[in-house]
């Protein structure tokens, strides 16, 4: 359902792109319109450093691992030099990792290193792209500058940190966290090039690398302990800024039209 929402409205754009084509033929030429499909590779920020259990506990060396997708896009070059550009990064899962359990005093309640759980997220995309060289280049290097959703899903913890939160011998005074992330609005910007495989053909091969400035926000839900009374507890929520920003490395083939 989620992958649905966005790539609705991108073969709906795609389809008008088409049909602008043909209503225009007499003004357009061949090259205008670009499709490729390829592999991302997805590095997300990690620099947080802590991961958040409660208002006063914290997860310590927070880590964000990388993981690979898939894209697809279509450009659209209505004028030489320039050209717009609506790109979809398919799902992508992350692993989250921290390496000990302290509070905001700095005592620490273990140094033992956790997998803390893990989230999905997926990327929609739209540029205006700038490419310097003329179009029977058989190279075609851009940049391009525009904006990102980010959607982020599925977050869990896993069953391991989930029993030590909860055991009462370590004395963190919560049990029963778990976390979600809220999606993201943000600039993002790309460089990259086509290199056709000769000037009569219309298949390419691309190369990309993007960065997206993906703030979002970081909610733990946590069930509040009294120390003086086990059997009096409090659902609770605390809610941090986490910069996710991820470097996105694309590569695959496309075709021109």
């Amino acid at each position: 359902m989620k992958m649905t929402r966005v790539l609705t409205p991108l073969a709906i754009a795609v389809a008008a792109m088409v049909s602008a084509q043909h209503a225009a033929a007499d003004w357009l030429s061949d090259g205008d319109f670009v499709v490729r499909v390829g592999a991302s590779w997805v590095d997300a920020n990690d620099d947080d450093k802590q991961f958040r259990l409660s208002d006063s506990i914290y997860g310590d060396n927070f880590d964000v691992d990388s993981d690979t997708t898939w894209n697809i896009s279509g450009a659209w070059l209505p004028a030489e030099h320039w050209g717009v550009e609506l790109m979809y990064i398919g799902s992508t899962n992350h692993d989250l990792d921290i390496r000990g359990i302290r509070d905001r005093d700095g005592f620490t309640y273990t140094d033992e290193r956790f997998r803390v759980g893990s989230f999905d997220a997926d990327y929609a995309n739209a540029f205006v792209n700038w490419y310097p060289l003329s179009r029977d280049c058989l190279g075609q290097p851009y940049i391009g500058i525009g904006v990102n959703y980010t959607d982020f899903s599925d977050e869990n913890i896993r069953r391991a940190l989930s029993d030590t939160i909860n055991d009462p011998l370590l004395g963190l005074d919560i049990r029963d966290v778990s976390y979600g992330l809220g999606h993201s609005w943000g600039i993002a910007g790309q460089a990259g090039v086509d290199f056709r495989f000769g000037r009569d053909s219309a298949f390419l091969v691309n190369a990309a690398v993007l960065y997206i400035d993906a703030d979002t926000d970081l909610t733990t839900y946590f069930t509040e302990t009294i120390v003086t009374d086990p059997l009096t507890s409090r659902r609770r929520a605390v809610t941090s800024s986490v910069d996710y920003s991820p470097w996105i490395f694309n590569l695959g083939v496309g075709y021109s039209f």
